[in-house]
């Protein structure tokens, strides 16, 4: 995954590292937050829906969608 100037509007995107797992989480977030989910894998969401830092309602409803 690539982290894009489009969704980091207000840090430099450049230096984001996506390795480090809470600026992967916050990444992560932001593009849920902005309504880009198909910029992200389904098995990262998967994987970590739990750690978002999002709308309850939302991760709820994420969390059921991966329920199946």
């Amino acid at each position: 995954m690539e982290v894009s100037k489009k969704y980091i509007w207000d840090y430099d995107y450049k230096k984001i590292n996506l390795r480090n797992r809470q600026a992967f989480l916050w990444y992560l977030s932001r593009l849920v937050n902005t309504g880009q989910l198909s910029k992200i894998s389904k098995k990262e969401l998967k994987d970590n829906y739990k750690y978002l830092d999002i709308d309850p309602t939302l991760k709820l409803m994420i969390g059921k969608y991966y329920a199946k």
